[in-house]
């Protein structure tokens, strides 16, 4: 383990701090600590790729750490994505169910109205059957 190898490589060079100490101490309190140890070059190459090697294993943790929480939110997101399809499926399905159920009802009385119209409107002109009945944008209806 990388953690373990630097910390017995810190301790054979009797660096003034542990590795997880040079890891986690703020970065002006670090320089401070290496510049009051009077280390030779190698121990301050070293001390740095230490906390180099420490500070990326972190950020590689968060980052993964991240990735799982965004792919649990996403998967979560999924989930209701899907169930809104289900309902918007199933109002689509109702709303053509009562379209149908409204085609019918003006077929039907669009034939009685005809029909009415056809058999006995003393007022219409001789010939002058209407061809049919059609929605007007107001909600009525008129004729063809």
């Amino acid at each position: 383990r990388a953690g373990s190898r630097d910390a017995r490589r810190a301790l054979a060079l009797a660096l003034p701090l542990g590795a997880d100490a040079l890891v986690n101490l703020p970065v002006e309190d670090f320089n401070a600590v290496l510049g009051r140890a009077r280390l030779s070059p190698p121990e301050l190459a070293l001390a740095r790729d230490i906390r180099r090697r420490g500070k990326n294993k972190m950020a590689a943790q968060k980052c993964r750490r991240r990735k799982l929480e965004a792919i649990a939110r996403l998967q979560a997101e999924l989930g209701r994505l899907g169930r809104e399809r289900e309902r918007l499926l199933r109002a689509r399905g109702q709303a053509e169910r009562a379209l149908g159920a409204l085609r019918q009802d003006l077929a039907r009385v669009s034939a009685q109205v005809l029909g009415a119209l056809r058999d006995g409107d003393p007022g219409a002109p001789a010939g002058a059957a209407p061809a049919g009945l059609s929605l007007v944008l107001d909600g009525g209806f008129g004729l063809e």
